[in-house]
C-alpha cells in the first residue's frame, strides 16, 4: 500500500486554514510535553508510537471521523505508524520530515520602519526565531538566518535585490546557524562579530565586524552596535537610526537570559552587564525607535513582532530596576530551564556543523529569554 505523506509546509497551511483534521503526535509523552505542534482549531492528540501499535484502532477509537496528520520527530516512526493506520482502514497520512522540517518553516512579514530602507522580519514560529532581510538599492543584507535558506532568496527575489551580506548577531544557543548554506547559495560575505571569533567560531572566510563599523548595503545607514550581556559577542545593528535588530539582547517583553555563555559561575556579572546594554546601547536610541529583536516566545503571530522601545519599556518590568544587582538577581530568579541541548547548538555552530546533520539538536524548548 502507497503510504500517504504530506509535507510540513502543507500541514501548516491546513491548520492556518482551519481544516478538519487530527494532528497525531506518536512522541513519547516528555518530549510531547516539553515541544508540541499548537494547532489551534485543528485537534492535536498524544499516543506514543508503542501505544498505537499494540491496538491502532482501539487508540484512535475516540478520535472524530477526520483525516489524520501523524507526526514523530523526523518523519520515520510516522512512516510505520501511518501504514498501520491506513492498513486498519483509517484515514492518515505521515507528515515528512517531522517535527523538525516543521520547526524549520519560516513566515516572512515587511516591517515599515519609517524609512527608505526596506526590512523583511521572518519568524521561525516553531523555535521563537526572528531573522531579518534588509533591503536598499538592489542589496540586502539577512541578519541570523535559519537553515532554511529559500525563504531568504525568495524575498530577496520579491524585492528585486541581491543578498550580499550576512551576519550571525553571535554564537547561537537556540539554534544552529544557516549562514553558511545562505553564503554558499548566494555568494555573499559572511560576517562574525569579532568577539565572536574571538569564542574560536570556525567559519574560514568570515568578515569580523566591530561596534560602530558600518556595513555597505545600497544607501542604507547600517551601524554595528555591541551588545553584550546575553552572551560576549552579542551584536546588533542600528538601521538608518530608526530601528535597532537587538538580536537576543533586548525582546519585545523581556530581557535575554545572561547565562547561555557564562554559565552558573559568571550568570550574575553577565546580567549586570546587560543592563547597562539595554539602558545605555538600546533604549538611549528612544521611545519611538522600533526593536526588532531576534527571539519571542514562540507560536503563530499575525504581522511581524516590531514593537517601540516605549512599548517594551512599558511591557518590560526589569527595564524599571535601576540598580544593576538587583536587575541581575531579579532577571536570574525569573529564568526558565536553559534550552534543550544547548550546549551541542553551541558547539555545532562554533564549527560550522553541517546543519542538516546536526538538525535533530533543534528540538526542545526554546527558552533564550530571561522570563516564561
Amino acid at each position: 500500500m502507497t503510504i500517504a505523506e504530506i509535507t510540513a509546509s502543507a500541514l501548516e497551511a491546513e491548520i492556518r486554514g482551519g481544516e478538519p483534521i487530527v494532528v497525531l503526535d506518536i512522541r513519547d509523552r516528555d518530549d510531547f510535553a516539553g515541544w508540541r505542534l499548537p494547532t489551534e482549531a485543528a485537534m492535536l492528540v498524544n499516543i506514543p508510537a508503542a501505544d498505537l501499535a499494540r491496538d491502532p484502532r482501539a487508540a484512535v477509537a475516540t478520535l472524530p471521523a477526520m483525516p489524520i496528520r501523524v507526526i514523530c520527530t523526523r518523519g520515520r516512526t510516522s512512516l510505520a505508524a501511518t501504514r498501520t493506520l491506513r492498513d486498519a482502514g483509517i484515514d492518515a497520512a505521515t507528515v515528512t520530515g517531522g517535527m523538525i522540517a516543521w520547526s524549520r518553516l519560516l513566515v516572512a512579514d515587511e516591517v515599515d520602519i519609517g524609512a527608505p530602507t526596506r526590512v523583511v522580519q521572518l519568524r521561525r514560529e516553531a523555535r521563537g526565531c526572528l531573522s531579518y532581510l534588509v533591503a536598499s538599492d538592489g542589496e540586502a543584507l539577512v541578519v541570523d538566518p535559519a537553515p532554511n535558506v529559500e525563504p531568504y532568496l525568495a524575498e530577496a527575489a520579491r524585492l528585486g535585490v541581491q543578498i550580499t551580506r550576512i551576519l550571525d548577531t553571535h554564537v547561537h544557543a537556540d539554534h544552529l546557524s544557516g549562514m553558511r548554506d545562505l553564503a554558499a547559495a548566494t555568494g555573499a560575505t559572511m560576517h562574525l562579530p569579532e568577539a565572536a571569533l574571538a569564542r574560536g567560531v570556525r567559519y574560514p572566510g568570515a568578515t569580523p565586524v566591530r561596534d560602530g563599523d558600518r556595513l555597505q548595503v545600497g544607501v542604507a545607514d547600517l551601524k554595528v552596535v555591541a551588545l553584550p550581556g546575553h552572551t560576549s559577542d552579542m551584536t546588533g545593528v542600528v538601521v538608518d537610526g530608526r530601528a535597532i535588530i537587538a538580536g537576543d539582547s533586548l525582546l519585545a517583553d523581556s530581557v535575554a537570559r545572561p547565562d547561555l555563555e557564562s554559565g552558573d559561575e559568571g550568570m550574575y556579572e553577565s546580567a549586570k552587564v546587560l543592563q547597562r546594554t539595554v539602558h545605555d546601547r538600546v533604549l538611549v536610541l528612544g521611545d519611538d525607535a522600533i526593536l526588532l529583536p531576534c527571539h519571542y516566545g514562540g507560536g503563530r503571530r499575525v504581522g511581524p513582532i516590531a514593537p517601540t522601545l516605549g512599548e517594551v519599556r512599558a511591557a518590560t518590568p526589569l527595564l524599571a530596576i535601576e540598580d544593576p544587582d538587583t536587575f541581575a538577581a531579579t532577571t536570574i530568579a525569573a529564568m526558565p530551564p536553559r534550552p534543550a541541548r544547548y550546549l551541542d547548538i553551541i558547539a555545532a555552530n562554533l564549527d560550522g556543523a553541517d546543519t542538516t546533520e546536526a538538525a535533530g539538536l533543534e528540538v526542545g524548548a526554546n527558552n533564550c529569554a530571561a522570563t516564561r
